[in-house]
């Protein structure tokens, strides 16, 4: 649940939605190009090191001593540091449109507030030692992530059922017209159309979402058997993260048409429109 908590994030879901039919292709392909050898990488190392500190750090540093390895370890902190206050800003967006004045999401006092607290908060927490960083860690994912994802697969799965179209079936018009003009039959493409960098660094910003599977291997030896439960934990994780991925972001553009599509009102007008 902790490697969960680390990779896997709600506010990715709009992002792939818009793509459509194609978002199968870009989270295939990070998956099996990223995502899997990842995993074992961090399966392998993390069985291997069980009886050390372990983690990133340690790894580094037996292969090319202590100077690299803090190295490698800083710059996993210092990403962190820029990367949670982007998942902290989609938090304050989703309990702006849930709980108070959606307009409050586009104030950058009361998104830099929310930012704030939640990271003094979270710094304190993890001052309160591993045990009770685990929990919270454990109980926040499965309520803040895990259910809210299921959640949205089966009013997905009811929306289908009560025979409303599949948005990511339909063509925008914005590609209609293209396809038309170069004489070619509009329709949802499965395989992207890579035209510029512009589809490379899209892909890129998809595989970002699945980085961080490696990023609790440092509490690799405080598991009974860490060389048989480590590598088993990283593949659980992985199957639950592409999971949640996928489903997720398939019932998110199965209810909003992709020129729709924000990312945090995408996901809580998919909500709401699943919900009524």
């Amino acid at each position: 649940m902790m490697t969960v908590a680390a990779v896997c994030s709600l506010r990715g879901l709009p992002m792939m939605a818009r793509e459509g039919l194609s978002m199968i292709f870009y989270i295939l392909f990070s998956t099996l190009i990223f995502l899997i050898p990842a995993s074992l990488v961090a399966a392998e190392l993390g069985g291997a090191f069980s009886k050390e500190s372990g983690g990133v750090y340690t790894w580094v540093k037996a292969a090319f001593g202590s100077r690299w390895g803090f190295t490698a370890i800083w710059l996993q902190w210092i990403q962190n540091v820029v990367w949670y206050p982007t998942v902290l800003g989609f938090a304050a967006g989703a309990l702006a449109y849930l709980f108070m004045d959606p307009e409050l999401a586009n104030s950058g006092a009361y998104t830099g507030a929310v930012i704030l607290i939640a990271y003094w908060g979270a710094t304190f927490i993890t001052l309160a030692g591993t045990d009770i960083v685990s929990k919270v860690t454990k109980y926040g994912v499965l309520l803040g992530t895990v259910l809210p994802g299921i959640l949205i697969i089966v009013l997905g799965l009811l929306w289908v059922n009560m025979g409303n179209p599949l948005e990511f079936l339909q063509v925008s018009p914005a590609v209609e017209a293209a396809e038309k003009a170069a004489g070619q039959l509009p329709h949802a493409r499965l395989f992207p159309s890579i035209n510029g960098l512009g589809s490379v660094a899209f892909l890129a910003g998809i595989i970002l979402l699945f980085a961080g599977v490696e990023v609790h291997a440092v509490h690799a030896n405080e598991l009974e058997d860490p060389g048989k439960q480590f590598p088993e934990s990283m593949f659980l994780a992985a199957t639950v993260i592409f999971l949640l991925f996928t489903l997720g972001s398939l019932c998110v553009a199965a209810v909003i048409p992709a020129r729709e599509i924000s990312l945090t009102a995408g996901l809580m007008q998919a909500f709401k429109m699943l919900l009524s």
